[in-house]
């Protein structure tokens, strides 16, 4: 407990010998009890005896025996690095010395805890979710004793009121490991490669981000022999990782990369055709008697940046956009049934076509 509380009053990382002398001085060894024999050789013999006991007492706290080695997860935020020759230095998670006082929270705030608790905690890193977990209970009794123009029922009710849906056809996420993910975050807040199987087979991979595309999470990553070609992500489902450990080498991750910009890319789209990737001008007619909401949903979220809406004849608009061959296009357009038609390019119409020449064989043919 001393050594939690010194590495707790500290922001920076403390030596092994650190650690030995604030506890020689904060007397919380009797030397008395060391049993050495002959005077020349008493005091090192002491101290080395120390020495082993706080070691001892540190890979107990972090829960490793070869602690530079085995990447384990432990309940201080207990954190270990290499100083200057074979020394280690020692912090704790910078989460556990936050400190808040809850009577002060305002109610937006309490709100925020109480739905960040409901829709995000299960992909959260556990460290970062047991140091919010005191916020998490102090935001739902700020909410419960509300007591301004904004009544306690409706905070309660507003929290009840905000939920995730997933479009189309409901899937149900599949279970995966909550250590797996939290190997993923240490992974990737360290800096470091990750190990691990998948369908059978072994990798070694340098982890760029997680992507949650509902209902499946995903880990983006390069193997480690692909780490120099551009563009050779890979996209491992998290459910189906299994043994996986964080590496003592470092990841190279280049600073100029973005999860973002390589999802708005349309890295994550299933394409039709694994070898087209390239930018089609779609033109797509749309019936207007039967798309009314349809074309209001089009011009307030438009399918591409480039995207235009016009008006060819009474009952028909004409939308053009700039689009890749993807399964999730061709879906959405089949989805549209006759409200729409695909003027061009020809390999989409022959994607749409060839489909649905496949569906009605299934129908046909029973």
């Amino acid at each position: 407990m001393a050594i939690l509380d010194y590495l707790r009053s500290t922001k920076v990382s403390k030596s092994t010998d650190d650690i030995r002398h604030h506890l020689l001085t904060g007397d919380y060894f009797d030397e008395s009890c060391i049993d050495v024999e002959g005077r020349e050789k008493q005091q090192t013999l002491k101290d080395s005896a120390i020495k082993r006991a706080v070691q001892r007492d540190m890979n107990f706290l972090y829960g490793a025996t070869h602690v530079l080695k085995d990447d384990v997860y432990n309940d201080f935020g207990l954190e270990v690095e290499r100083g200057p020759g074979k020394s280690l230095h020692w912090k704790l998670d910078p989460y556990s010395s936050l400190s808040y006082d809850f009577e002060k929270m305002p109610s937006y705030l309490a709100l925020s805890f109480a739905m960040t608790q409901k829709h995000l905690s299960g992909i959260m890193p556990r460290n970062t979710l047991r140091e919010l977990e005191r916020f998490f209970q102090n935001a739902d009794t700020k909410l419960q004793k509300e007591e301004s123009s904004i009544s306690k029922q409706q905070y309660l009710r507003l929290k009840d009121s905000v939920e995730f849906y997933q479009r189309g056809q409901t899937l149900k996420a599949a279970h995966f490991e909550i250590d797996v993910l939290d190997t993923i975050y240490r992974a990737i807040l360290k800096t470091k490669q990750l190990h691990f199987s998948y369908r059978d087979k072994k990798y070694r991979v340098h982890p760029f981000g997680v992507v949650i595309l509902l209902p499946k999470l995903y880990l983006i990553a390069k193997k480690d022999q692909d780490i120099s070609t551009p563009d050779a992500y890979r996209s491992f489902l998290i459910h189906k990782i299994s043994d996986i450990e964080v590496l003592t080498a470092s990841s190279q991750i280049p600073d100029s990369f973005s999860l973002k910009s390589y999802i708005d890319k349309g890295n994550m789209d299933v394409y039709v055709d694994g070898q087209d990737k390239q930018l089609y001008q779609l033109e797509l007619l749309l019936n207007e008697v039967s798309a009314k909401n349809l074309l209001e949903d089009l011009k307030e979220n438009p399918i591409s940046e480039d995207q235009e809406l016009r008006l060819i004849s009474n009952s028909q608009y004409k939308l053009t956009a700039s689009v890749k061959r993807t399964v999730q296009l061709k879906n959405w357009i089949m989805g549209l049934g006759r409200i729409a038609t695909v003027i061009a390019p020809e390999v989409i119409r022959n994607d749409i076509f060839n489909e649905l020449s496949a569906l009605l064989d299934n129908y046909t043919n029973i």
